[in-house]
């Protein structure tokens, strides 16, 4: 599944494929009678228009927001942002590489909140618009907030401080990478209070659980931090429950452990059919026995193996693998058939695309859909290459020809071996 759609799903903004944003917002006590609102927005490095100065690479954007209650404009917020990076490689990252951040305290009540993001040049962006319930933390009373996905977290001195958080607002970790760390805050319970956290896979049965004690920060703000351990979560969307006392009802995030920015999976068995592409019988013999951190670690070790420039911070290899069965599964989908599984998907996946691309029809017959198609490949693996897949039945499934099977399996079987 495409990650856009995945996190419109869970209640998360999000932009497009050409300005993939995705925005999340979370609360805490602020000043006085306000609670402190905490937007977020994640960015690939490729959505924006980079230009060169001097001897980096610098791209701009603008983000807006504007809080609304019954037509009247309570709180709107202009702001702009400055990307340098040092390689023109960087400016094509495809992951999360940009994260936007602002605070604003409003009082407590229900918004109607617009969004807008843009590349500076104003050539990309997008709008949305979303209904914000903006709680109110009594000082007299007894409340959790909703835990905050983060990347790093300090302790407030006080409830009018403004919360020192880099926050995740994706609230998605990669599959084997770094743990996922969650903050909460809690207003009226003693220090040392046990807060419960629990994890729920979307079939609401639990993955992880632990609890943890509140530690004193500023007058009024108990908080915690925690790290959730990689080994104890899969692949796949879950849901992340804290509560502080059985008078309280939970308060839900969502957490999403994907592969790549550019593809998810529910479970790490649908991954095989994708690495079956690309992967030796042994690592995947490797990979299937496997489980916890023992299949992170060779997960890691798999890519690293694969990847043209460890001095970059992302695994080229790996990126381009996941957008090649993106582009697959768009525009090679036959009837019964996700784009990805058929033979042009296949080959696409593993080769890229060709070189050259030729419709064949027969004699005289004029269809509306070719017979086949001619795929030419200059430099491929094993020289200079020509494709065929052809429409044998008439039911639009293009599959290679015999010969064109075993030059490609030729070719695929050489790509297998890492360096």
């Amino acid at each position: 599944m495409r990650p856009l759609e995945v996190y419109r799903q869970l209640g998360m903004l999000t932009g497009s494929d050409r300005f993939p944003a995705v925005a999340s917002f979370s609360t805490l006590a602020g000043p006085a009678d306000s609670t402190y609102v905490v937007f977020g927005l994640s960015l690939p490095n490729s959505a924006l228009r980079f230009e060169r100065e001097s001897n980096a690479f610098t791209a701009r954007y603008t983000v807006s927001l504007s809080f609304r209650q019954d037509s009247q404009v309570v709180r709107r917020v202009d702001d702009e942002g400055t990307v340098r990076v040092a390689s023109f490689a960087e400016t094509s990252r495809t992951d999360e590489s940009v994260v936007y951040q602002t605070v604003i305290a409003l009082p407590p009540g229900r918004y109607i909140v617009d969004v807008e993001a843009q590349d500076g040049t104003g050539s990309r962006g997008f709008r949305s618009q979303d209904t914000l319930d903006v709680p109110a933390y009594r000082p007299d009373g007894r409340q959790v907030t909703r835990p905050m996905f983060v990347y790093q977290a300090e302790a407030r001195t006080a409830l009018d401080a403004a919360p020192e958080v880099i926050l995740n607002p994706r609230h998605t970790v990669p599959f084997g990478g770094e743990a996922p760390r969650m903050y909460v805050e809690a207003y009226g319970y003693p220090t040392g209070h046990r807060v419960q956290f629990r994890m729920l896979n979307e079939a609401e049965e639990e993955v992880w659980r632990t609890e943890a004690r509140l530690a004193q920060a500023g007058e009024g703000v108990q908080y915690a931090v925690v790290d959730i351990p990689t080994g104890s979560l899969p692949l796949g969307r879950f849901w992340l429950e804290a509560v502080a006392d059985t008078l309280q009802a939970a308060e839900r995030v969502p957490l999403v452990v994907t592969i790549s920015d550019q593809w998810m999976v529910a479970n790490f068995e649908e991954v095989f059919d994708f690495l079956r592409y690309i992967a030796s019988s042994a690592e995947l013999d490797s990979l299937r026995r496997a489980s916890g951190e023992e299949r992170n670690e060779l997960w890691e070790r798999f890519w690293a193996r694969r990847d043209p420039d460890p001095t970059t911070p992302v695994n080229e290899f790996r990126e381009q693998f996941f957008e090649r069965i993106r582009l697959a599964s768009m525009y090679f989908e036959e009837p019964g058939l996700p784009g990805w599984r058929t033979d042009r998907g296949e080959v696409f996946i593993v080769l890229g695309p060709p070189d050259y691309i030729r419709e064949l029809r027969f004699g005289t017959e004029v269809t509306p859909r070719p017979r086949g198609y001619e795929w030419t490949y200059e430099r491929s693996p094993v020289g200079r290459m020509v494709l065929v897949f052809l429409d044998r039945n008439g039911f639009e499934r293009y599959e290679l020809t015999p010969s064109s099977e075993s030059a490609f399996r030729a070719a695929a079987n050489r790509l297998r071996r890492p360096r």
